[in-house]
């Protein structure tokens, strides 16, 4: 476990983050979402509560200002 970060943060989630840039788009979902139509690539954190998520999405990764509309 990486200290300072929440464990609800998978290794793979983390990777997703680490890799976007500048107007790259993610979203945090529940399992009705069409992911199978819209994802370019899917990550499953089943059991993870979504305001908790954005919680700790958020302490990494605060809303771009790059883009005018960024949430």
């Amino acid at each position: 476990m990486l200290k300072g970060l929440s464990p609800l943060l998978s290794p793979d989630l983390l990777h997703v983050l680490a890799s976007m840039g500048h107007g790259d788009e993610i979203v945090l979902a529940d399992a009705n979402f069409p992911a199978a139509t819209h994802a370019r690539r899917l990550v499953p954190l089943s059991g993870a509560d979504a305001p908790q998520l954005l919680d700790a999405v958020l302490a990494l990764m605060p809303l771009d200002d790059f883009v005018d509309q960024a949430a």
